[in-house]
């Protein structure tokens, strides 16, 4: 019976199936009935594993089909760097096939609107800070511009791909493939440009972020006290904030891990290979966030501190300002920590389910191309479908994290001091005269009197006047930068026009320059008269009599 099977089996080579199932011996003599059924068994296996090969996948050794072109998603194209796995010839389409054409116009609105609303925040912070310039030019507040410096820049990089055709030359290769793998030496640099415009900001704003808390941190211990703690340190700020970002761009270009994306519109590290995501972007976030909140929480445990421990040396004025910064710190804290782990959720949706996502992928594009197959052959058509992919919201929460924390980081000059500055600034460019008292230090006060001793001398009613440079104003993150004492560190511009009519009234000024001791008692109206001797001795001896009479 098996004999008979076999005689009538055709090959796998099509030849027909009566012919002897294995050649004569030498010697002339007939095969036996036991060689026969031995050959039939190995034409059995032979013919069934030609059919597995053959049913296997038509679609897994296939290059082109029969009319030399690609199936959707797929697109052809010549550059090996392109070809998606085992389908040479063909890359995967430009636009992310993952996502709907809807959702990648939702997506750009989405990103469109907030980046706006970041760049014009950062704008105006950094405006803020430039208009008065030489008062907010301090540490620790002066390292608010240079995160919202990042932040703004960043947003530029964000917003590039909403030129005219910016968004295809960006993410797109020039045969209208994804980009992946870049740098390439075939392709344009807007690409990488993007990218370093981008990761660079990004990373520099939040090392940025660490150096505002430790500042914050070391300027809240040296409360009270002469010691200046970031004297000679901020040089140490730069290299550190600009240079750390510097090597990690350059060593992710050097690994060639940007990729491009058609929905976020921008290229990036690791939105292929999700382990340098990890490594060059969460790994520093992570670090970021554990070091800050460190010194962010020690400066508000200090400020506590002062404030508990030593109620009665404070001012109410400090007092207020320290219950106002402790209150800002903390609201900013948590929303610093609470966008840094809503970021951190995210990408870790994306890795726990990129294989999920690229194993549906595949199948999708196998079925499309079993399609084609299936029409050619007449069989029945699949039914292709995308079964698992990314979801819109997750990115969307995402850029939302990313984009508020640089509105956060301009909130610190939503503060009244702000429109002052604006104020001032308006009434400088058009020319008005600002009536409103500003506050003058004391020091300032105080020298510029005793430089002019001699003319006040002569004429006491003579006012003494005093430039914007001399004038103190509060920049415009005001309650970060004050004193324990500080009542009595400014006056009233318009209380300083008199002093002079008061000190030459009480004898405070004398031209003499003889010694530091009283020589006379004057009469009732000049009060103690204290003659000047040498600089050392000046400033003590007329500030006393100064604010003795003030006292009066």
């Amino acid at each position: 019976m098996i004999l008979g099977f076999c005689e009538s089996f055709p090959n796998p080579h099509g030849t027909a199936g009566k012919r002897r199932l294995s050649p004569a011996p030498r010697g002339g003599a007939m095969s036996t009935p036991a060689a026969q059924l031995w050959g039939c068994l190995l034409l059995l296996l032979l013919t069934a594993s030609s059919f597995l090969l053959l049913r296997q996948n038509e679609v897994q050794n296939i290059k082109f089909n029969s009319s030399g072109q690609c199936e959707a998603p797929l697109v052809r194209t010549d550059n090996p760097k392109s070809w998606y796995e085992d389908v040479e010839g063909c890359g995967i389409q430009c636009q992310n096939p993952l996502f709907t054409e809807k959702e990648h116009r939702e997506m750009h609105v989405y990103i469109a609107a907030f980046s706006s609303v970041t760049i014009f925040c950062t704008f105006f912070t950094l405006a803020t800070f430039v208009a008065d310039w030489r008062n907010s030019n301090r540490y620790p507040a002066v390292i608010l511009f240079y995160v919202n410096a990042c932040f703004f820049v960043g947003s530029i990089g964000w917003l590039a791909q909403f030129m005219d055709g910016a968004r295809d030359e960006i993410v797109c290769r020039a045969d209208g493939t994804m980009r992946l793998g870049e740098p390439t030496s075939n392709e344009t640099l807007s690409c990488v440009i993007i990218f370093v415009i981008v990761y660079y900001s990004l990373m520099s704003g939040v090392i940025w972020f660490v150096m505002l808390t430790y500042a914050w941190h070391t300027s809240f211990k040296a409360l009270g006290t002469t010691y200046q703690p970031l004297l000679g340190k901020t040089s140490y700020f730069h290299l550190i904030t600009w240079s750390i970002p510097f090597v990690l761009t350059v060593a992710i270009l050097a690994v060639a891990q940007v990729d491009g994306d058609s929905v976020s519109g921008i290229c990036f590290v690791g939105y292929k290979n999700y382990r340098y995501r990890a490594g060059f972007v969460l790994a520093p976030i992570g670090l970021v966030l554990i070091v800050g909140g460190y010194f962010l929480i020690r400066g508000v445990m200090t400020l506590f501190s002062i404030k508990s421990n030593h109620p009665g040396l404070l001012s109410e004025k400090a007092a207020s300002k320290i219950n106002e910064t402790m209150l800002r710190l903390g609201i900013f804290g948590f929303l610093a920590f609470g966008f840094v782990f809503i970021t951190f959720g995210c990408h870790f949706y994306d890795f726990f389910n990129q294989a999920e996502w690229e194993r549906s992928f595949r199948e999708y594009v196998l079925c499309e191309a079993n399609v084609t197959i299936a029409t050619q052959t007449n069989k029945p058509i699949p039914d292709c479908e995308i079964k698992n992919r990314p979801s819109l919201l997750v990115e969307k929460i995402n850029l939302f994290a990313m984009f508020g924390t640089g509105v956060s980081m301009s909130t610190w000059v939503w503060t009244k001091a702000t429109l002052l500055i604006w104020k001032r600034t308006w009434c400088r460019l058009t020319g008005q005269s600002d009536d409103q008292p500003k506050r003058i230090k004391k020091s300032k006060m105080i020298a510029k009197a005793f430089s002019k001793r001699k003319e006040l001398l002569r004429d006491p009613g003579q006012e003494l006047s005093f430039s914007m440079h001399t004038v103190s104003h509060d920049g415009p993150v005001a309650g970060l930068a004050f004193d324990i004492n500080e009542p009595s560190a400014d006056v009233s511009s318009a209380w300083a026009q008199h002093v002079t009519k008061m000190v030459a009234r009480r004898g405070a000024i004398l031209p003499q320059d003889i010694s530091v001791t009283p020589v006379a008692t004057p009469g009732k109206s000049l009060g103690t008269v204290w003659d000047i001797s040498g600089m050392g001795g000046t400033h003590r001896s007329w500030a006393e009599g100064c604010w003795g009479c003030v006292g009066r």
